[in-house]
């Protein structure tokens, strides 16, 4: 950390000069009341279980999914958040399959964070294990998504494909249907009982909005050589795996970030970088109290992150632009009005998750970027105990046009190297400027 923030001096001090100044019951359905046209589904049916993390086989569950059979040799795919609890702490938690009455321990033989899938195995023979289809269905397509909805019977759901989602380095299957809690880790399947993706999420505040991870990055983890991961004695080697993932989307999003992922753009007469073929941009535009001034806003943000584990996500950014107008303000107070802006900004850096992040640490800056434009910057940084090398930077800053127009910049990075996340910082600083320059 002392590192980090040493770095970041150097790095202002080399490249600026400082100034002195609930359940859903629709569309679900058990086995007995499948679709009539869906008898390959039934055949699926079977081949999905239920998956716990408990302390031990007989204890109460800590967190549980849905899981499926991918090779009779004892092979089931689940999501990567199911059993995350047992690879960050595998001395207090451990893996289990439920099999009817049988409790069958399991372990986790790789992983893939970023798209959020894993592979389990057990000491068991399947009679049969599901067949991954060739594609995806067209848009409108019938699919089925199966898994244990709220820890209750094992049930179906059906909807429609809606194609894929593609955010940076993140793709999911978009699809309409009402996926549960519970069920993630399940497959979702096409009308000819071929699995299109691994169940992973419902976006809450919509109406059976749901996603699921590609088939294809299924079999791609499928290739991978097992490695036991979920055993104590294993969790230096799952560290190990965790960070070089970590390390890896935070590389692709900095190199599109900086080498062809941005562009130069205009808000309230300011010019500055955005990252516009990654993230989804909200616009407005409102008046300030009693209407002494006018802000015109955008909020940008990556749909997509990597979870590390409960409450914990890496791998993604968000930034929000705000260019502010003066309109009855002389200049003394519309300078105290964008200062009292700043101080108020919230920090929201989430520190010591379960011991998991170290105490945040936070900065302020006065400084000239390469435009001669003055700013003030605020910010603070965090890191991952297990993962040395990743931070979580938060910032906002201010500059103020000659008392008339402000503009004001805020932005969280989560899950960044230092030389990465001050790349893109300084970029990000340098490009700012007023319209006419």
């Amino acid at each position: 950390m002392a590192r980090l923030f040493l770095e970041l001096s150097q790095l202002i001090v080399f490249t600026f000069n400082l100034l002195t100044c609930s359940f859903i019951a629709t569309g679900l359905a058990s086995a007995e009341t499948l679709p009539a046209n869906s008898k390959l589904v039934a055949s699926v049916f079977n081949e999905v279980y239920q998956i716990k993390i408990a302390t031990d086989s007989t204890a109460p569950k800590a967190a549980y999914g849905s899981c499926f059979v991918i090779a009779t040799a004892g092979l089931l795919a689940t999501n990567f958040h199911v059993v995350a609890f047992a690879l960050h702490d595998p001395e207090k938690y451990h893996l289990f399959l439920l099999d009817g009455d049988h409790i069958i321990p399991a372990e986790v033989v790789a992983f893939d964070a970023v798209n959020d899938i894993a592979i389990v195995r057990v000491d068991k023979i399947f009679s049969k294990a599901v067949r991954l289809a060739s594609g995806l269905p067209d848009a409108g397509d019938k699919i089925y998504s199966i898994g244990w909805p709220e820890d209750l019977n094992k049930a179906v759901s059906e909807g429609n494909f809606n194609g894929l989602m593609t955010a940076g380095p993140y793709r999911k299957i978009q699809m309409s249907i009402p996926l549960n809690p519970g069920m993630s880790g399940g497959p979702t399947i096409n009308e000819l009982g071929e699995v299109i993706g691994v169940n992973v999420s419902l976006r809450t505040d919509s109406q059976s909005l749901a996603f699921a991870v590609p088939q294809d990055l299924l079999r791609s983890l499928m290739k991978k050589k097992p490695v036991i991961f979920s055993r104590p004695e294993d969790h230096a080697t799952f560290d190990e795996e965790m960070r070089g993932q970590i390390e890896q989307v935070q590389e692709q999003l900095t190199a599109t970030f900086l080498k062809g992922g941005s562009s130069n753009i205009n808000i309230g007469g300011w010019q500055v970088l955005k990252p516009n073929q990654m993230v989804k941009c909200w616009h407005s535009q409102e008046s300030g109290p009693r209407d002494e001034t006018l802000i015109i806003s955008e909020q940008c943000y990556l749909s997509g992150a990597t979870s590390i584990r409960r409450y914990l996500d890496t791998g993604t950014f968000r930034l929000k632009y705000q260019a502010v107008e003066n309109r009855l303000l002389n200049k003394l107070q519309f300078v105290h009005y964008i200062n009292e802006s700043l101080d108020d900004f919230a920090f929201n850096l989430t520190e010591s998750v379960d011991k998991f992040t170290t105490k945040i640490k936070c900065h302020q800056l006065d400084l000239l970027n390469t435009y001669k434009v003055p700013m003030r910057v605020h910010y603070c940084v965090n890191s991952y105990i297990p993962y040395a090398e990743s931070y979580n930077l938060e910032f906002e800053l201010a500059t103020i046009n000659e008392g008339q127009k402000a503009f004001m910049l805020a932005g969280s990075f989560l899950g960044f190297s230092s030389h990465n996340v001050l790349a893109i910082l300084r970029t990000l600083i340098n490009s700012i400027r007023p319209e006419s320059r």
